[in-house]
């Protein structure tokens, strides 16, 4: 344990320690000479204990009977001018759910005081709330926000967060990546506005959010233009996720695409409208739709986002080059874009065996 006196940059007799979890240094208000200091050195323990009471006591008293949900619910929303507004609202959501966990005899994980949580209750959690490895991955650092706040408010002196390891990662499931042959018969299977709107996700990339996003002041049909600046989230509009702007060229399937909607859509605002010519809050019922369309024609499952998927495979099949495609595709380097939005790619043997030697 650190147990040290010193004289500070002013001159004063300081106190520092690990006593109580946390290092602190703790001015004792008294100017330095010999003779203090050695009482200090003497006496050290009892009047660290006085001081650090003094000084943190109050804030320890205020909180010692704030239960884990208590506490959570106020540190996360002290926090959340760092969020975005959607996101806190995921974040709220997540640690509600972590709190009514049963952690034992029927008592819910977010009743147990703040000061009682242990490692042993946090491994209980891991291994037995029925979550993806990723997921309690995701949902443990919000965990490890509120229980790092409690060990700067001293409430526990340590994070058992830090001290639990992470359940091992299973394997990945494999991606869903369409063909250039599959992509022709979904769009082919589709009418009206959603054939137009999964034509545009095939061949733009975009997110479902940010195509419920598309205002038609975002199409340049003489340019051939897409710009992408805006997506829907939870029915709020929001910049894209990598909050910058993307221009998308428009391919021939794109413009087709578009000048159909065109018509469909007239003169709303909006490129994708309800039946009542409003805009959509969330692609759910979109997604819905078209699921059901790969269902009925025995197309194999799929979701929106494997179209985005199969958008980038097919740039990278055609030999595009790796930046403009990471421009377009919004991602900042190749490891996700690699990682997370390739399918399988087929090289051309031939045109290297046919290279004179």
């Amino acid at each position: 344990m650190i147990r040290r006196v010193y004289e500070n940059q002013h001159g004063i007799i300081t106190l520092d320690s690990d006593m109580f979890g946390n290092r602190k240094r703790i001015s004792t208000g008294q100017k330095s000479d010999k003779r203090l200091v050695k009482w200090y050195e003497k006496h050290f323990d009892e009047e660290y204990e006085k001081l650090y009471d003094g000084k943190f006591k109050t804030v320890k008293e205020s909180f010692s009977n704030f239960t884990l949900r208590e506490y959570g619910n106020m540190v996360l929303d002290l926090t959340s001018d760092s969020r975005r507004g959607y996101v806190q609202t995921t974040v709220k959501r997540v640690f509600k759910r972590t709190c009514d966990f049963e952690i034992m005899n029927g008592k819910k994980f977010g009743e147990l005081l703040i000061s009682d949580i242990k490692s042993t209750h946090i491994m209980k959690w891991q291994k037995e709330c029925g979550l993806a490895s990723q997921t309690i991955a995701t949902n443990r650092a919000y965990l490890n926000i509120v229980l790092q706040t409690a060990m700067n408010d001293d409430l526990i002196r340590k994070n058992p967060v830090s001290l639990v390891r992470l359940p091992r990662r299973v394997a990945v499931k494999e991606k869903t990546f369409f063909s250039e042959d599959e992509i022709k018969q979904i769009i082919g299977s589709a009418k009206g506005q959603l054939k137009n709107y999964l034509q545009v996700a095939c061949f733009t990339g975009m997110r479902g959010s940010e195509l419920i996003g598309l205002k038609w002041d975002d199409i340049d049909f003489e340019k051939e233009i897409v710009r992408v600046d805006t997506r829907i989230v939870g029915g709020v509009e929001d910049e894209t996720k990598s909050r910058k702007i993307r221009y998308i060229p428009m391919f021939k399937q794109t413009k087709e695409a578009l000048q159909r909607q065109r018509v469909f859509s007239g003169l709303r605002e909006y490129v994708f409208i309800k039946s009542k010519g409003d805009h959509y809050s969330t692609p759910d019922s979109i997604r819905e739709t078209y699921q059901k369309l790969l269902m009925d024609n025995k197309i194999r499952h799929g979701t929106i986002h494997d179209l985005r998927r199969s958008f980038n495979t097919m740039l990278k099949q055609h030999g595009y080059p790796e930046d403009w495609i990471l421009e377009i595709m919004g991602h900042m380097d190749n490891d996700v874009n690699r990682n997370h939005y390739t399918g399988k790619l087929t090289v051309d043997m031939s045109k290297i065996g046919d290279i004179a030697l």
